[in-house]
């Protein structure tokens, strides 16, 4: 979920003419409502490109964790559990920390609209999915540590 999360659109914004989708990487595409207008562009505003690349370098980082010790493995049980318990919690941190850096971005430097307020940008399938992959690991890795005690 991790890795298909940085291909899929982290936010969406709604105006009365165009719905716009943006993925973390800057990649912006719109589609007309009243038209059958279809275009894409790069942003290129760093406000906005800042915090999308720090959360994907720790969704990578997350992913890569959680898949070295899936697929490799390694010898003492403790290791396995921090190294996934790590990455669960990068999973979780990363959307958190786009939405913040966002919103204070947007209040403070850039005059762009923040999440959740009237004319804004809605998070999208990408925030949802560091939640429940996050979330899955927590839970997998507690589970696991629980059942190997009794």
């Amino acid at each position: 979920m991790g890795i298909i999360s940085i291909f899929t659109p982290a936010t969406f914004h709604v105006n009365p003419n165009y719905v716009y989708h943006f993925w973390l990487w800057g990649l912006a595409v719109f589609f007309g409502l009243n038209s059958s207008e279809i275009g894409s562009y790069y942003v290129t505003e760093a406000g906005i490109l800042i915090p999308g690349w720090i959360s994907i370098i720790l969704i990578l980082i997350g992913s890569v964790l959680i898949l070295y010790v899936t697929l490799k493995g390694k010898k003492t049980e403790q290791l396995k559990l921090k190294f996934c318990v790590i990455g669960g919690i990068m999973m979780i941190t990363s959307p958190l920390f786009f939405i913040i850096s966002n919103q204070i971005i947007s209040i403070f430097v850039i005059a762009h609209p923040t999440f959740g307020s009237g004319d804004s940008f809605w998070p999208n399938i990408t925030i949802f999915f560091q939640f429940i992959a996050g979330t899955i690991v927590l839970i997998s890795t507690i589970l696991s540590s629980k059942t190997r005690k009794i």
